[in-house]
């Protein structure tokens, strides 16, 4: 039987235009509503819980209507401590009971009409900001400012140690002065720091960043850079295996990537440095747990000096075709990697490559770079910007294949004169062979697209005129000599067209 009598229920229905409400429809109605009350009263107890109270009020009752998607109750609820009055109930015949009610308090309905209406309380609400982005704090009102940053760690060091001064180094572990791989960055930052202390009271400071690494992280990356640098293979191999792999040095990427630009500006002679720098790239690209999209402008300096540098090594006679080439695939990996995100990226790599491929001031080491950059671009890069100009450049490397010993004054001067000339024709000879890849590549590719088709010449001698005409006879002459050229006239059709 509920708490709740069949008759209330008849009267509530009566009070909403409801007569005559069958008994047991009524008493469905009260179990109904006993258990929604108990339900209501339970989350309610819930709220007086959390809120470490024992009395039940009106708030409890409303966010439990709340979380149940029901109106709260309103004209209940008041800031006002409830106030119990005492009075007697029954006669001295039968006795009498103390009971305890809340006086209702007479209210004035002109007085709440004229009174202005209170404001609206502001509900709880929750925002969101990016506290730091890769290292970096945003400067947005609920972040600190710089300057509070510096004056709170600042407290904490004299906290800790009252003889600190600002003259400390930025990473701790290693001395002031101390020639260290990262004493570099100690002493520039606090140089910094005394220059600012100096400046003017007008004058903008720029605040200090601290990078404080552990003692742990600096002693891998000194191991690590005496490991790359180092001569033994095995020991080479195992630094590069572990910057490829480990998860953790997203602390140390923006030391290596200035280790990286330092010793490709300073070892433009020293070919096994600048094959260890370019292997350590190609490292921390392949190294999926590292962010290097921040570091990319600072990379793509070194590695395009890699792929296009005057000279590099001590010697022309040392291999550094084979830097240049992996300088160019670390090239291509980054375009292809990184060139969705920055639309700008390959066309400015493209355009740079062209401009030092066309520019006949310089050296043949520079133009080997640009071809193989450009090659390597893809096909319609190459029939776009390099097959038109072929013909004008096979006259220069054609000269320098020609180029014989001819009578010198002295012996010394025939001899010196003889190795810049063999150095010239290897030179000369690279950039052939870099154009007759490409060509090979664009004629294969032509050909399977099967657009070209040639109708009025179906034999290499009949092709040998026109594409010595397009492209000059130096790589008309090597061309038609292969075998691979004479399968695919098609193409050589197009690579014609296209001159």
């Amino acid at each position: 039987m509920s708490t709740f009598p069949s008759s209330t229920i008849k009267d509530i229905a009566e009070s909403v235009g409801i007569p005559n409400l069958k008994d047991d429809v009524a008493t469905s109605l009260a179990q109904d509503v006993e258990y929604r009350i108990h339900e209501i009263v339970q989350e309610a107890m819930k709220f007086m819980r959390h809120g470490k109270r024992t009395k039940l009020t009106v708030d409890d009752i409303n966010n439990a209507l709340r979380v149940r998607n029901v109106e709260p109750l309103y004209g209940f609820s008041s800031a006002d401590p409830t106030r119990f009055r005492r009075t007697t109930v029954g006669s001295s015949a039968t006795g009498t009971t103390e009971l305890f009610f809340v006086e209702d308090e007479e209210l004035d309905f002109e007085t709440i009409l004229s009174a202005p209406l209170p404001k609206v309380p502001l509900d709880v609400t929750y925002t969101a900001h990016w506290l730091a982005i890769e290292g970096v704090q945003p400067a947005i009102p609920q972040n600190p400012t710089p300057i509070d940053a510096k004056a709170d760690l600042f407290n904490k060091r004299i906290k800790l140690d009252p003889s600190a001064t600002a003259t400390q180094p930025v990473i701790p572990g290693i001395k002031p002065g101390s020639n260290g791989p990262l004493s570099n960055t100690a002493n520039a930052a606090n140089s910094q720091q005394a220059n600012n202390a100096n400046s003017s009271n007008g004058a903008e400071i720029k605040p200090l960043v601290k990078h404080v690494l552990s003692k742990e992280l600096q002693m891998y990356y000194e191991r690590i850079v005496s490991a790359v640098l180092s001569q033994d293979e095995v020991l080479r191999a195992t630094g590069i295996s572990s910057l490829q792999n480990d998860p953790g040095l997203h602390q140390l990427l923006p030391y290596f990537v200035q280790l990286v630009a330092e010793k490709v500006t300073q070892n433009t002679r020293n070919l096994p440095v600048l094959e260890s720098m370019m292997a350590m790239v190609r490292a921390i690209l392949d190294n999926d747990n590292l962010f290097v999209e921040p570091y990319l402008h600072q990379l793509m300096p070194t590695i395009l000096t890699c792929v296009v540098g005057k000279r590099l090594g001590e010697s022309p006679q040392e291999d550094h075709w084979a830097l240049r080439s992996t300088a160019t695939d670390i090239l291509l990996l980054i375009c292809n990697k990184y060139g969705a995100s920055y639309h700008t990226l390959q066309p400015r790599v493209t355009r740079t490559l062209l401009r030092a491929f066309l520019d006949p001031e310089k050296p043949l080491t520079t133009h080997y770079g640009a071809i193989l950059g450009l090659t390597r671009m893809g096909n319609e890069v190459f029939k776009t910007l390099v097959v038109p100009n072929l013909k004008t450049y096979s006259t220069i490397i054609e000269s320098e294949l020609l180029v014989d010993g001819q009578d010198r004054e002295g012996s010394f001067m025939e001899i010196e004169g003889d190795i810049a000339s063999t150095i010239r024709k290897n030179e000369a000879s690279h950039c052939l062979e870099a154009l007759l890849i490409g060509l090979r590549s664009l004629i294969r590719s032509e050909t399977e697209k099967q657009k070209y088709v040639a109708k009025d010449v179906q034999t290499a001698e009949g092709l040998q005129e026109p594409l010595t005409v397009a492209i000059g006879p130096l790589l008309a002459r090597n061309l038609l000599r292969e075998e691979a050229t004479q399968q695919n006239l098609a193409g050589v059709v197009a690579v014609i067209e296209t001159c």
